[in-house]
């Protein structure tokens, strides 16, 4: 076995290693240079269709819009707006909405809609163009003070990202902005020379934001990038540099910076990754250097023995990466075992659960009845079954144990939607596969899906309602 090696600690003779190591990191997670060292896409030739509705609900001066009877009110018809994207132009509808055709694609695309001395912006991100619905943005006044510091930051030498401007410790500096936007479109005509956006009282706090908010989303997707090629490579030592030595999960207590390492050296003797797509989905940047990201991996491992599919699963979790000295590492919440959970939310009570789910597999496995006695609630019954009782699923499941042995038990969580802090609803299948003692032959329950309620009783988890297990049960939610 090889020993283990703690996150900064060095074998003199892995001193060349460590050295190739830091460079790689300084040059993909730490550095904050501009251009040559971001993972930038090529420009792209695709054209999209963009659609959405202004809208300003604050007082403005409507003379500002060209309007016929200037006053100080609502705007109520958007019809004297241009929307631009680019090259492509088109006129808003009266209540706002537009629609722009063949919107070329650019890294840099701000949506801009100008009606006399009245301006808005809309920044969409290349993420919004391939990933997101394009059918109903809205352009307003907090749209606009985000486009601006964006703009800001591009005269900065900055590509300050929605998740960069957005972040919480910057809240006051776009609130200013959009402050600022809602007093100016108050003035009359006369005191504006070009548009609102124009006046120094509104680009001064835009530059005073881009100045002070950091790049990092853009390093914490590069870091992304990386961990998923780390592993497909299935190196070991490049990965330990990404876990953070207080790695832990909220759903397990047994997750740590050794189980996780521990955990992918065993994955890495015996499988190979067959697919690997990792996808950042959302960024939220939280006090204390700390980030939550969103993101989707679909996994696909194969056995490198048997060469079978052994594992297929979508996993969407909110792992919170924090910086340490300069580098972005994940701290807490990345999902790494089968009984992990494979959606967005879990805590504590899916650990519970989640441990509760694996202490009855085993026990189906060994056939303790005493663990099925303790799991299931005094008052448990099936709404398809009025004849289901917690006495007759335990005589049922002595009775079988008696009869037969199991082969197979297999039985996996789908999702968990907490309907209250001690009810639960979970979806999940199972395959169970026994031998009838007596004949010899194979039992095979097939596919089994249910969406079984379980209550806390007493702080203990129970299966409180909706359990099949009679033959003549239902096996399909469909």
């Amino acid at each position: 076995m090889r020993p283990k090696t703690k996150p900064g600690f060095r074998k003199p003779g892995n001193l060349l290693y460590s050295v190739i190591l830091l460079s790689m990191m300084l040059i993909f997670n730490g550095c904050t240079g501009k251009g040559d060292l971001r993972f930038n896409p090529l420009p792209d030739g695709s054209e999209f269709q963009i659609s959405g509705k202004i809208g300003v609900t604050e007082i403005i001066e409507t003379d500002l819009t060209a309007a016929m009877r200037p006053i100080l009110g609502i705007i109520s018809d958007y019809s004297a707006f241009k929307v631009t994207a680019g090259t492509v132009t088109a006129t808003a509808a009266k209540d706002g909405s537009f629609s722009l055709k063949n919107v070329p694609f650019s890294q840099s695309l701000v949506l801009r809609a100008e009606a006399g001395k009245v301006a808005l912006l809309r920044r969409v991100t290349e993420d919004d163009l391939f990933y997101t619905d394009l059918s109903n943005l809205a352009m307003n006044i907090q749209t606009t003070a985000e486009a601006l510091v964006y703009e800001q930051g591009v005269v900065l030498g900055k590509n300050l990202t929605p998740s960069d401007i957005r972040a919480r410790e910057y809240e006051n500096q776009l609130a200013s902005i959009s402050t600022a936007i809602k007093l100016m479109l108050q003035l009359p005509k006369s005191a504006i020379s070009k548009t609102v956006l124009d006046l120094p009282a509104v680009v001064n706090p835009a530059r005073t934001a881009a100045e002070s908010i950091l790049e990092r989303e853009i390093m914490l997707k590069d870091a992304n990038s990386i961990l998923r090629h780390t592993l497909m490579r299935k190196d070991l030592e490049l990965l330990k540099a990404y876990i953070s030595p207080s790695f832990g999960n909220d759903w397990d207590s047994t997750s740590s910076w050794d189980d996780i390492i521990d955990h992918f050296a065993g994955l890495f003797d015996g499988f190979d990754f067959e697919r690997l797509e990792w996808r950042v989905l959302d960024s939220e940047f939280i006090p204390d250097n700390r980030a939550r990201i969103r993101t989707e991996v679909k996994v696909k491992l194969k056995n490198i023995l048997s060469e079978q599919i052994v594992h297929d699963q979508t996993y969407v979790f909110d792992a919170i990466w924090r910086k340490e000295g300069t580098f972005w590492k994940i701290f807490r919440n990345m999902p790494y075992r089968d009984s992990h959970p494979t959606q967005v939310g879990a805590d504590t009570r899916w650990g519970e659960l989640s441990e509760a789910h694996r202490e009855l597999q085993a026990a189906l496995a060994v056939e303790n009845l005493q663990v099925f006695s303790n799991r299931i609630s005094q008052v448990f019954g099936n709404d398809f079954d009025v004849t289901s009782t917690r006495n007759d699923l335990l005589l049922t499941a002595q009775s079988r144990f008696n009869a037969m042995d199991v082969k197979i038990a297999d039985y996996t969580i789908d999702s968990i939607d907490f309907i209250d802090n001690d009810n639960a609803r979970v979806r999940c299948h199972a395959n169970v596969k026994v031998i009838n003692l007596i004949p010899g032959t194979d039992i095979d329950s097939g596919q089994v899906e249910a969406l079984v309620d379980w209550r806390r009783e007493n702080g203990v988890w129970r299966i409180f309602r909706n359990l099949p297990y009679r033959f003549n049960h239902a096996v399909s939610l469909n």
